[in-house]
């Protein structure tokens, strides 16, 4: 499998109405970039000591509830925002499927609200939330860390087989594009890693210019990976 070959492809299924293919990463574009600057402004602010300034006797039990208490919310606020671009990240990535299949020539913003109109959101959610847990746990031990890597790179084309399989009405749970996945990726795990490495420039880029290459990289790296999985599944099928 040529990585440029791929590449190329995923520029040529770009390369017309570009704006509009690119709209349909705004969201998560925007939420990355608020992200890591929030994390860049986060760490500035952990390396200011202003502990000894601090009077902690000033500090009544009222204050300490309202300010847990407003943690609270935040948390939540924040999850729920979170949940939400990562929903709206895969309804993207359906688009891209469509686009680059050539099943969708003018892409238009709305449609990646469509998993909340259909009620598909719930197993995008569903699946995210529990590859996140079970490899979440893999990595608390140095000894598990490998074993999530191995998971991890063979539940990578999860999001795509969701889509196919909710498109042919063949979906049968979580387990089942979970298990789809890892069947479509053996032998390539490591073809794949090495095809993730390949853009490695370009997430330097990214963190360089603080996001601001995103409008690029997203819409060029998603393209990429949907081509790598076409041609996983259907290496003849003709695209874009």
């Amino acid at each position: 499998m040529m990585f440029k070959h791929l590449k190329e492809r995923a520029k040529d299924a770009l390369r017309e109405n570009f704006g509009a293919k690119l709209r349909l990463f705004l969201i998560p574009i925007f939420g990355g970039i608020i992200s890591m600057n929030m994390t860049y402004r986060s760490d500035y602010n952990s390396n200011i000591d202003t502990v000894n300034n601090f009077d902690t006797n000033v500090i009544t039990t009222g204050l300490l509830l309202s300010l847990l208490l407003a943690m609270l919310i935040g948390f939540l606020i924040g999850a729920l925002l979170s949940v939400i671009i990562d929903v709206i990240t895969v309804g993207a990535r359906f688009n891209y499927i469509k686009i680059y299949r050539g099943e969708r020539t003018i892409p238009r913003f709305k449609n990646v609200f469509a998993p909340f109109k259909d009620g598909s959101w719930i197993k995008i959610f569903v699946l995210h939330l529990v590859t996140a847990l079970l490899l979440g746990l893999l990595t608390i031990t140095v000894i598990g860390i490998p074993f999530a890597i191995y998971l991890g790179l063979g539940w990578s084309q999860k999001d795509y087989i969701l889509f196919d399989q909710l498109e042919s009405g063949t979906y049968n749970g979580i387990w089942g594009v979970l298990n789809a996945s890892s069947q479509v990726m053996r032998g390539s795990r490591g073809n794949y890693f090495l095809f993730l490495l390949s853009f490695i420039l370009w997430y330097i880029l990214s963190g360089i210019t603080l996001g601001l290459a995103k409008f690029w990289t997203t819409p060029y790296i998603e393209m990429s990976t949907i081509a790598y999985y076409q041609d996983l599944i259907d290496p003849n099928r003709k695209t874009y």
